[in-house]
């Protein structure tokens, strides 16, 4: 298949979560189809990035996101009542060029990612689209505005709503629209009911998170013992996750073990996060690392007690294919089914979320259980999610084809070289 791949942001490096799943998927797609990119950049490393994407895909459009523009934006929609976060991403050149491709390739499928990115797909279009929206955006701000005070908690609830309307219209205007877990498909066909909504879950590499291929550096171990916490240390869930785990785990934890460090390792830590490290004694912040795998392999435990939380916390896969112990929130762990939940600490409590990691800590490191990786391989392994993503673009095209698209086709057509116009600061390769 010929297949035109939107993104919200250069899926690399693939360290964020959207970002790793859209990376999984143009590489997965890639072996067997042509794949062209668009997507936007906000960040010098995101723009130097897409060399590493060349090898994934047929052509590359990588168009910068302006800071300032973008707010702009986001502000005028706040006062017009539309979706901040979708004009946040919105750009008339981006469009353009969209529409270019669309009109000149003979594409089987559009792949879009995230919601964001749905408004540059209309519904005049003879191309069949899946819009894979993975998480249910209009819950994040809802939850957002829950735990918000005014005049926040007002504007939150207000893209709440809007984006529940927007979602509603985008699942009836996608073939498909697929979610990263049954929860968060649930939620979504509650307020969609008349859209065609999957799930299509998140990729672990349990090959790449094996504890027997990595060795632990001598200021990795020099920490130990700690307790873990890894993500996107800018991105607000995780914030707030690392320090409620500070004021109210780590002290009860520390008072009986005082050489307990809580090591947080993520990119872009915020301010707040920075000021934990002022606890020098307790605390240590790495910010970006090379490789995340030494600090799993050398944690007593990680956890993930996240208090906002939305779809799959890879955290928690990576950390139990590293076969290190996990303690979660529920609402963390309410991603996961059974045969993963199972082999999770799940306690909301700090008092006995800190009694039950010490059990672990003083009991020393769980080895890697075989059942476990089988089973995350079974659920999160590359080949079952490959061979589902393929058969729901291939159903997606195929149903199109059915109804008469011009365009849709089943099988990989020689495409027409692509045109664009120069666009300040864009690339295109």
């Amino acid at each position: 298949m010929n297949i035109l791949y939107l993104a919200h942001r250069v899926p690399y490096p693939p360290n964020k979560g959207d970002k790793i799943r859209a990376l999984w998927e143009i590489k997965s797609l890639s072996a067997s189809h042509n794949i062209d990119l668009f997507c936007f950049y906000d960040h010098e490393e995101d723009r130097h990035s897409i060399d590493a994407l060349r090898p994934y895909c047929r052509e590359c459009y990588v168009e910068p996101l302006s800071w300032w523009h973008s707010r702009a934006q986001a502000l005028s929609a706040v006062i017009r009542k539309k979706p901040f976060s979708l004009a946040y991403f919105y750009s008339k050149s981006m469009a353009a060029q969209v529409k270019v491709a669309i009109s000149t390739r003979r594409y089987d499928a559009i792949l879009c990612f995230g919601s964001a990115m749905a408004g540059y797909v209309d519904s005049e279009r003879a191309v069949p689209g899946v819009l894979d929206m993975v998480d249910v955006d209009s819950a994040k701000w809802a939850e957002y505005a829950h735990n918000s005070i005014p005049p926040l908690c007002w504007l939150w609830r207000q893209e709440a709503r809007l984006l529940r309307d927007y979602e509603r219209e985008a699942t009836e205007r996608f073939a498909r629209t697929l979610l990263c877990t049954d929860a968060e498909a649930d939620l979504l066909r509650r307020s969609s009911p008349n859209g065609k909504i999957d799930v299509l879950r998140h990729m672990v590499d349990t090959a790449y998170f094996d504890p027997q291929k990595v060795e632990v550096p001598e200021h990795i171990a020099a920490l130990q013992p700690y307790v873990l916490f890894a993500g996107s240390m800018d991105y607000a869930p995780n914030i707030d996750a690392v320090e409620w785990f500070y004021r109210n785990a780590l002290p009860l934890m520390r008072r009986e073990m005082p050489e307990l460090r809580f090591v947080i390792v993520g990119r872009n830590p915020s301010r707040a996060v920075r000021e934990l490290a002022r606890d020098a004694a307790a605390v240590t912040v790495t910010g970006t690392v090379p490789d995340v795998r030494p600090y799993f392999r050398a944690a007593a435990a990680t956890v993930a007690p996240m208090l906002l939380a939305r779809g799959v916390q890879n955290k928690i896969l990576e950390s139990l294919a590293m076969g290190v112990p996990v303690a979660a929130s529920s609402r963390a762990a309410v991603a996961f089914p059974q045969e993963v939940v199972s082999s999770i600490i799940v306690e909301d409590d700090a008092s006995a979320l800190a009694s039950k990691l010490l059990g672990i800590i003083r009991n020393g490191p769980t080895p890697p259980i075989p059942e476990l990786r089988q089973s995350l391989e079974k659920v999160f392994g590359d080949q079952n999610l490959k061979t589902r993503l393929e058969s729901i673009l291939f159903e997606a095209a195929a149903n199109s084809s059915m109804h008469g698209s011009a365009n849709a086709s089943t099988h990989v057509a020689a495409a027409p070289s692509l045109t664009v116009q120069k666009t300040e600061g864009a690339i295109h390769a």
